[in-house]
């Protein structure tokens, strides 16, 4: 009889047990529904209708609820981004920036984004101030490098020198030859504002930020130039030899000037000559021959042009040999002919007469250190299209870094 009795005693027990952890389990998965609020289906709707606006009024209202979503927002403003919706992308990171209940993190990341949607929407102002507040936070290296870009696209050579000296000490990977360039770009300003001094400086700095930057050497040529300082010119140029000869093209025409200028032209046409035929190009040979036209007369700039398309045969050299023959003819019944064959050729001649980024393929008539199309520094080689399809430079006519 006692045995009995237990089990009537212990059985309602187990039953009341086991009503109660239903009891609880059904009240947990009813807190699991209210951790998932309507708002977020709703959003989730909007985005699938196609209405982005609307979705993004659901969401930040998700946001106020509860916090846990944060990471939400986030791929939400940066799926905006991708598809080229700053501004959407704009209104989430501002949302999640005003948020005081959101981790430090968080808020400091939504701040870096912020910048980076100003940045890509071109609104500079907002985006430098929003990546210099974090300059003392833990994204203070990817704030510098934002800033750096930005100072770049501003052309603000000083501050983008200071950005890239920032990234140095934060032990990013800047290559000296883009720091060496900015110094560059400020001694043009000055050599522009005809303050020569302090435009000699930043050279003297970029040389020594980086000695193998050719183009600190061919601004110093350049300066030397304009001061009346010939043999300090030519002797600047034929030192930029040893840092980057295929780059001589771009002042051919400026050493000839100050050889001339100093009466030695003999001297000139040899060293024309010598790094024509060490570094081949059409640039100089056009120099070399304006040189010959003017010292030793037509036929000897004519017969030099003639042998260097035979042994280097090109569109743009046959062009300009067929210029000078036009030139020199008269009533001959052969100019009609002469004159539309060249016509041809000069069409497809303005394309091959263009720079080439190696880097990105922009191409553009002008030479430019840096690519307008990547910004990638010395990218472009400054030889024409046609010469680096058919007879590719020796050696990278990159700079070093």
């Amino acid at each position: 009889m006692e045995f009995e009795a237990w089990w009537l005693i212990i059985i309602p027990l187990v039953f009341s047990l086991g009503w109660l952890a239903a009891r609880l389990e059904s009240r947990s998965d009813a807190q699991t529904q209210v951790q998932m609020p309507e708002s977020y289906f709703k959003g989730v709707n909007f985005l699938l209708s196609e209405q982005p606006d609307k979705a993004i009024d659901a969401f930040l209202e998700v946001a106020s609820v509860d916090t846990a979503t944060v990471e939400l927002h986030f791929a939400l403003a940066n799926l905006f981004r991708k598809k080229g919706e700053i501004d959407r992308a704009i209104r989430v990171h501002q949302f999640l920036t005003t948020r005081e209940q959101i981790e430090a993190t968080d808020r400091e990341r939504a701040t870096f984004e912020l910048g980076v949607d100003f940045l890509r929407a071109g609104i500079l102002d907002r985006a430098e101030a929003a990546f210099v507040s974090l300059l003392e936070t833990q994204m203070k290296a990817k704030a510098a490098g934002q800033l750096l870009e930005l100072y770049e696209l501003e052309k603000a050579w000083d501050k983008a020198i200071e950005q890239a000296n920032r990234l140095r000490e934060y032990g990013a990977e800047i290559p000296v030859a883009d720091i060496a360039h900015f110094h560059c770009e400020l001694a043009e300003q000055a050599f522009q504002n005809n303050n020569q001094d302090t435009g000699k400086v930043h050279l003297q700095n970029a040389l020594l930020t980086n000695p193998s930057n050719v183009r600190a050497s061919l601004l110093l040529g350049e300066m030397y130039l304009g001061q009346g300082k010939y043999q300090e010119a030519v002797g600047q140029w034929r030192s930029a030899e040893a840092q980057n000869p295929w780059y001589l093209p771009l002042i051919g025409p400026k050493m000839w000037e100050a050889f001339r200028a100093l009466g030695q032209q003999e001297e000139g046409i040899a060293a024309l000559t010598e790094y024509g035929q060490k570094y081949p190009s059409i640039d100089l040979l056009l120099v070399l021959v304006n040189a010959l036209e003017e010292c030793k007369g037509p036929d000897a700039a004519f017969d030099l042009l003639r042998a260097q398309v035979r042994a280097r045969p090109s569109l743009l050299g046959l062009d300009k040999l067929l210029e000078r023959q036009l030139r020199d003819m008269v009533d001959d019944e052969r100019i009609k002919d002469l004159s539309l064959i060249r016509e041809l050729i000069a069409k497809h001649t303005q394309r091959l007469e263009r720079y080439r980024c190696q880097s990105c393929g922009f191409q553009a008539k002008k030479f430019y250190w840096q690519c307008p199309g990547c910004a990638s520094w010395d990218s472009i080689v400054p030889r024409r299209a046609e010469e680096l399809d058919f007879y590719p430079v020796v050696g990278k006519a990159k700079a070093a870094a």
